[in-house]
């Protein structure tokens, strides 16, 4: 419910002591707005602000023709203008339409304090108590499915998150494969490596020594053979040495 039949007249009253032409394009928009010309009431109320740039009675009539053409955001910006400086009998509707305007765009939040302060300026207005009503049960129910949005967007991080933590879990991780892949090549390429140096040379069995190194042999181990004979009677020695002893 928008009010404009009460704010027109009053805006013909507030701007008749200036006279002259902004009273004249004023009559003028509101005979083109009662007749439903909102561009043609749009403009003579424009025009008739370039006298009076800062008159509530015209940021309200200009708010209440954007609202019938649906420009609600730009009707509420011309509603807040006019409740800067709104006389008494001005606020209560200016309030009440804001509230309109802000309920259309489904701000419920805005929409309550406007109807709050049309109750505050006209306590018994019946319409601004019913629309506080719905804009409040608007409000809650907006407020229970953001809530429920924010849970199930929650939920769904969580749930992507766990499925990730059991890929990882079940499947390597590409990093892993790469260094897996990195390390099978690096052993493939010492493979090849390997296999293109050439075999190591086998052992000659059938060797011929010098007759100098076989002498060396020979006197090498008649040397060794006559240290274990040595060794060998000494331990017989001392073995009959040791029996005589006991014979005594």
């Amino acid at each position: 419910m928008i009010r404009i039949s009460l704010a027109t007249l009053l805006l013909t009253s507030l701007l008749s002591p200036f006279g002259g032409s902004a009273h004249r394009k004023t009559e003028q928009g509101n005979r083109s707005y009662e007749q439903g010309s909102f561009e043609d009431a749009l403009t003579k109320y424009t025009e008739a602000q370039v006298d009076v740039p800062e008159s509530p009675q015209l940021h309200y009539d200009i708010g209440n023709v954007l609202y019938r053409q649906g420009d609600y955001e730009g009707a509420a910006e011309a509603y807040t203008r006019a409740l800067l400086s709104a006389p008494p009998d001005l606020e209560p509707h200016a309030a009440f339409n804001l509230g309109n305007a802000r309920f259309q765009q489904q701000e419920f939040e805005p929409a309550v304090d406007a109807y709050r302060r049309t109750l505050e300026a006209a306590p018994e207005d019946r319409d601004a108590k019913r629309n506080l009503e719905l804009a409040l049960r608007a409000l809650e129910e907006q407020q229970q499915q953001q809530q429920q949005g924010d849970e199930q967007d929650q939920n769904d991080e969580n749930e992507d998150q766990q499925q990730d933590q059991e890929q990882q879990q079940q499947d390597p991780s590409s990093e892993d494969e790469q260094e897996e892949q990195q390390s099978q090549q690096e052993q493939g390429d010492e493979g090849q490596q390997d296999q293109q140096q050439p075999p190591p040379a086998e052992a000659n069995d059938e060797q011929h020594m010098t007759p100098e190194q076989a002498r060396r042999l020979l006197d090498s181990l008649a040397e060794e053979e006559q240290k274990n004979l040595q060794e060998e009677a000494q331990r017989r020695a001392a073995a009959r040495g040791k029996k005589r002893e006991k014979d005594w």
